[in-house]
């Protein structure tokens, strides 16, 4: 595997658990929880981090997570 192909695959592995962290805490947050908006925020930023990687690594954006 090269140095690129690594750095993508342990950045994306860190996103993923940024994400499922993410998810889970929403799930247990009810609606009027002040910690909420906080979550949906690091949630929205791990997604827009996953779409800003797949442009910048385009040849591989199929790639599961």
């Amino acid at each position: 595997m090269k140095d690129e192909d690594k750095s993508r695959h342990d950045f994306k592995n860190q996103l993923a658990i940024i994400l499922g962290f993410a998810e889970i805490l929403l799930a247990e947050a009810p609606a009027g929880d002040p910690r909420r908006r906080d979550l949906e925020e690091i949630h929205k930023a791990a997604v827009t981090a996953l779409d800003l990687l797949a442009r910048v690594y385009p040849a591989q954006a199929d790639t599961p997570l």
